[in-house]
């Protein structure tokens, strides 16, 4: 069977070239640090003022994310440098459902006034209950001054004083917010993402059984780590797939700091330093003594060498020399 192009960006089997296309390109411009997985949830209670404003909420919660990564990693406290931070906005859960939720993938590194890298020292990037603070502020905050410039529109069956009643009880509950653990580079989460760019919230390998009047697809719980199978009539699937068809117009993927058009030149630079440091350091190990180590004299096998500023515990070597890295 041939199927004609429509090149939608929510059908199945017109996105494979444009993920591939995509990816490729973005793991040549990730920069040559470790990089973090952060994920930004919405509450459940959110589901219908999304479903009445989708353009307007969407940008609101990308810019509530990406404000949140910034001002937290521009404190000193926990990196004093600006990130690159690369944001996919999902509306879907595993069965359909309605879950509007920001991937992001953030580098442990940025750059600071004076033009340097700085690679973050602190085990995990970002305290999770700070960010979730930050975050769950700035997107209420701007919720609600949407409201009073009109600029949502209140779902139905629902007054404006009770919604800005259930974001102000929104205001102080626990939302789910994850910080997830270091990368050693920003493909994998990449890849992640470029699942998603294209192609809509269901591929066709989840699809169980097809028929006229019944519609089954598997679907994994988060909650016991299982497959299930989801049964629907027709009209229901369609119904449940159409509400993530995003709006005309709508990026689903935005770029900032320091991965924005903008900061082309400075990762360019950044890259050829890595390079420089890299190859200078290689030299500067080979030229010692090749069967001991320059801290304790003891025999070592070189199986890969790492520049300093990526050294696992960094400060603790003297200065010209770099660790060698085990294979895993």
């Amino acid at each position: 069977m041939r199927y004609n192009s429509c090149r939608h960006r929510s059908c199945p089997q017109c996105g494979g070239g444009r993920r591939a296309q995509w990816l490729q390109e973005l793991s040549s411009q990730l920069l040559p640090c470790d990089h973090v997985h952060v994920i930004f949830t919405v509450p459940d209670s959110l589901n219908k003022l999304w479903q009445f404003n989708r353009t307007a909420f969407a940008d609101l919660l990308l810019q509530a994310a990406r404000e949140s990564l910034q001002r937290l990693l521009g404190d000193p406290k926990y990196l004093g440098a600006t990130p690159g931070i690369i944001s996919a906005l999902h509306t879907w859960g595993r069965n359909l459902s309605i879950h509007p939720h920001v991937h992001c993938l953030v580098t442990a590194a940025g750059v600071d006034r004076s033009g340097n890298l700085v690679h973050s020292q602190r085990n995990a990037l970002l305290p999770a209950k700070v960010l979730m603070a930050v975050f769950r502020g700035k997107l209420c905050a701007r919720l609600k001054a949407a409201l009073d410039d009109r600029e949502l529109s209140v779902p139905v069956g629902m007054t404006e004083a009770r919604l800005r009643s259930m974001l102000n009880r929104l205001g102080r509950n626990v939302w789910n917010v994850r910080v997830q653990e270091r990368y050693r580079h920003g493909v994998s989460v990449a890849g992640y993402i470029a699942r998603y760019i294209t192609g809509g919230p269901i591929s066709d390998q989840r699809l169980h059984s097809v028929s006229d009047s019944q519609i089954v697809f598997r679907y994994r719980d988060y909650r016991d780590g299982e497959d299930h199978l989801m049964k629907s009539a027709p009209h229901e699937f369609l119904a449940l797939w159409s509400e993530h068809i995003p709006p005309r117009g709508l990026r689903m993927i935005r770029r900032c700091g320091l991965y924005a058009n903008r900061h082309a030149s400075t990762r360019q630079r950044i890259h050829g330093e890595f390079v420089k440091t890299k190859f200078h350091t290689a030299q500067t190990v080979t030229e010692l003594e090749p069967e001991s180590c320059p801290r304790c004299n003891t025999h070592v096998v070189r199986r890969d060498l790492q520049p300093i500023a990526q050294a696992r515990q960094p400060g603790r070597l003297k200065p010209g020399y770099s660790v060698p890295i085990q294979p895993p």
